[in-house]
């Protein structure tokens, strides 16, 4: 364990569920797939619990962010960006939390940090993508909502939550119906992925504005998004079809990278590219994290296979 301190390796938070499974479930794994054990210290005040852990990052403060997704306590909580000797991030605080003044956090899918510096944040039961001061931020706490984008501001502030920053459709119009992952791309806009309208759909990332709606009939029920550096396209797994397609903004087209199934892929959630830029992508009812040539599609052999759990979030870190 203490010689893989400073080394690349992947995080993976699990669904959770049956047998307790949804405490602390985040894990280590070392780029061969051997286990590395829990990456979460447990060490914590009496009112966190890590419960449903999702979607994590680290922020420009060098911090790790991780959504905990718990429903009773939904939380944005901040840890120690490397391990220490025991390979556990030590906690540090709760960045910011849902309550009456905050409610627009409620069992959030994910973090995700824009150009900005702030923090956004898209929750899976009030369908909308909710902003955050960042942590070097001066003209408002860290962790606290901000003002409404301008794209929002001629709607009445009872009918939105503290912070929206990407309405659901039940506050105002053009809003989505469903969030999962919201993702900043080169380009600095939003991508957010719309399950129940099986659509993708692009924000302006200052104004807030809707710019465009992606949709392709090969693009059923979109839940993860992984930015290309550097190409300009965007990753989209297609949970019902078992498939993993590229989004190419400028166009508006999509083009298949991963056929439907192949490798057994089943229902594709985190995607990620490993050092040696191969894709690798967690099968979540096929609990497994299978690796394929970004270039061909073609499968490299899975990471992990076999787990007792369903995984969903997958990073390189280190």
């Amino acid at each position: 364990m203490c010689e893989a301190m400073g080394e690349q390796r992947w995080h993976i938070t699990f669904h959770g569920g049956a047998h307790g499974r949804d405490r602390n479930n985040m894990h280590a794994y070392a780029l061969d797939g051997a286990p590395l054990g829990s990456v979460l210290d447990a060490d914590l005040p009496h009112h966190v619990r890590l419960r449903e852990l999702r979607g994590f990052e680290i922020g420009p403060d060098g911090l790790l962010y991780v959504a905990n997704a718990a429903k009773a306590r939904s939380q944005i909580l901040r840890f120690a960006g490397s391990p220490d000797r025991h390979g556990q991030h030590r906690f540090v605080d709760v960045f910011t939390e849902g309550h009456r003044d905050n409610s627009g956090l409620e069992h959030p899918f994910m973090v995700a940090f824009g150009p900005d510096g702030h923090l956004y944040v898209p929750s899976q039961d009030t369908r909308v993508v909710t902003r955050y001061y960042g942590p070097a931020a001066r003209e408002g706490a860290p962790g606290a909502p901000m003002p409404r984008p301008p794209a929002l501001r001629d709607i009445p502030d009872d009918d939105l939550h503290p912070g929206t920053f990407v309405a659901s459709v039940r506050h105002a119009p053009g809003g989505v119906r469903a969030v999962r992952s919201a993702r900043f791309a080169a380009d600095g806009r939003l991508y957010v992925a719309d399950p129940k309208a099986n659509q993708i759909r692009q924000y302006d990332g200052t104004t807030g504005a809707l710019l465009r709606e992606f949709a392709d009939p090969a693009l059923v029920t979109p839940i993860h998004l992984l930015p290309l550096p550097g190409k300009g396209r965007i990753l989209v797994g297609s949970r019902d079809t078992h498939a993993v397609l590229a989004l190419d903004p400028a166009t508006g087209s999509f083009a298949t990278v991963v056929s439907p199934g192949a490798g057994g892929l089943r229902a594709p959630a985190g995607l990620a590219l490993g050092p040696d830029g191969v894709l690798h992508v967690a099968s979540r009812t096929g609990r497994a994290v299978l690796r394929f040539d970004l270039a061909t599609g073609e499968p490299a052999g899975p990471l992990l296979r076999d787990l007792q759990d369903e995984p969903e979030f997958i990073a390189l870190v280190g």
